[in-house]
């Protein structure tokens, strides 16, 4: 798994605690991309700034935080997202007992690095086990709603990572 960077490498901010609910038993994990411009920076720093820039926008929203958990980058590294403790904001009617991971990157043409594929699949197979999460409930934000989300590219890598003998069933 990737190196983690902690929320507070990246934010000084907190969660707006009145807007978020509690999460609860984590039942579900689903895989995103931030759908913004294709992001291939292998720089910390570049990282730490896309990561900031979601969370101020998702907070213009009304959100109480990021709506993610989780955040891979091109490098592979995990940044700390919304506190576990938070129910997330990222799959409309769907965020109950639901972990958020999202990949920086928009991955409808371009495939997502190898070193942020391998950080997922790692990072899935760790909260797999930790959570009890089975590979029927890891799935892909348009798998829950109809949206580009997580992108074509990224879409195949799932389906290949949820069936592989060797990926994670």
């Amino acid at each position: 798994m990737g190196e983690v960077v902690p929320r507070a490498a990246w934010t000084t901010s907190g969660p707006i605690a009145s807007l978020a609910r509690p999460m609860g038993r984590i039942e579900r994990i689903t895989v995103h991309h931030d759908g913004m411009d294709e992001f291939d920076s292998f720089s910390r720093q570049d990282s730490a700034r896309r990561v900031e820039a979601i969370r101020r926008a998702h907070v213009n929203l009304g959100w109480a935080d990021i709506g993610y958990h989780y955040i891979i980058d091109p490098a592979g590294r995990i940044y700390e997202g919304r506190p576990m403790n938070l129910q997330g904001a990222h799959v409309r009617d769907a965020n109950e007992q639901n972990l958020g991971v999202m990949v920086l990157g928009n991955y409808m043409r371009r495939p997502p690095t190898d070193a942020s594929v391998a950080s997922l699949e790692s990072f899935l197979r760790t909260a797999m086990r930790q959570h009890r999460v089975s590979v029927q409930r890891v799935m892909t934000h348009r798998e829950y709603v109809p949206t580009a989300c997580p992108g074509d590219r990224l879409q195949t890598m799932m389906n290949q990572l949820r069936t592989s003998r060797t990926g994670l069933a």
